[in-house]
């Protein structure tokens, strides 16, 4: 049975530990577990050598020193393929045309939280590295396997969208909490509307503060353009027109989201 072997052990290398272990050997390496159910590997490079998959769930900070690490472990090596789970790769990229042709690589994005029940429907954006496109077909094969829905982009498409996606709705989350905590008892008066930003945006901080903070940075040039955008009129009747088929829908899932349908 080949091992995937995870370097780094937060709650995404969790997850995925726990998901992968369902059809493969499970190895982890991380500075900060002292005892698993998994088998432990006292370094990378004890790692490396046993393990087929490699996946590096380690902070943004962490992961191009790793990734610098394994490049070098990978000369004379073949039959690897490596990967990370990063949320941007505009630091990262560069480091994958340093591995050696022989070793399989890529980069890919989760688009859910360690709350998911499985991999089984959730979205994973594979990234494949320029030069080296056929490298991301075993990593996307085995997301498959565990019946991931597999979307491509690159580099540069995703880090822009993330900025969107992700930047903008933590900056909104965490601003309205923010601004809500000034008013004591103010949970009193809150309905269906503020029942459910709160949740979302208090649902924020189950992430680490280091990465709430870099993706803020990050997204700092999409955050000031949403607030320029912010200012302007809205303009109602256009939006009702283009969502129109999706409204209702939306407003039932909504309340079935609060457990009230």
């Amino acid at each position: 049975m080949d091992r995937i072997a995870i370097i780094g052990y937060g709650k995404m290398g969790e997850f995925f530990a726990n998901e992968f272990s369902k059809r493969f050997e499970v190895g982890i390496y991380s500075r900060h577990l002292k005892e698993s159910e998994f088998e432990l590997f006292n370094s990378i490079e004890e790692l490396f050598e046993g393990s087929k998959y490699i996946m590096v769930a380690t902070s943004l900070q962490e992961t191009p020193k790793v990734l610098e690490k394994l490049a070098e472990l990978s000369k004379n090596n073949e039959g690897k393929v490596i990967f990370d789970i990063s949320t941007f790769k505009g630091k990262i990229i560069e480091i994958y045309k340093k591995f050696p042709k022989e070793v399989k690589v890529c980069s890919i994005h989760p688009m859910f939280g360690s709350g998911a029940k499985s991999l089984k429907g959730r979205k994973i954006i594979v990234i494949s590295i320029e030069g080296r496109e056929n490298d991301a077909k075993d990593v996307v094969e085995l997301f498959k396997s565990f019946e991931a829905e597999i979307f491509i982009s690159d580099a540069e498409t995703h880090d822009e969208m993330m900025k969107i996606v992700i930047g903008i709705p933590y900056f909104m989350g965490l601003s309205f909490l923010s601004y809500i905590s000034k008013f004591k008892n103010i949970e009193k008066f809150g309905g269906t509307s503020f029942e459910y930003l709160s949740i979302y945006s208090k649902a924020i901080l189950n992430d680490s503060s280091e990465f709430i903070k870099e993706v803020l940075k990050f997204s700092e040039n999409r955050i000031e353009e949403f607030l320029g955008f912010a200012k302007g009129d809205v303009n109602i009747e256009e939006l009702k027109e283009r969502y129109k088929d999706e409204i209702k829908e939306s407003y039932r899932t909504f309340y079935k989201v609060l457990n009230e349908d």
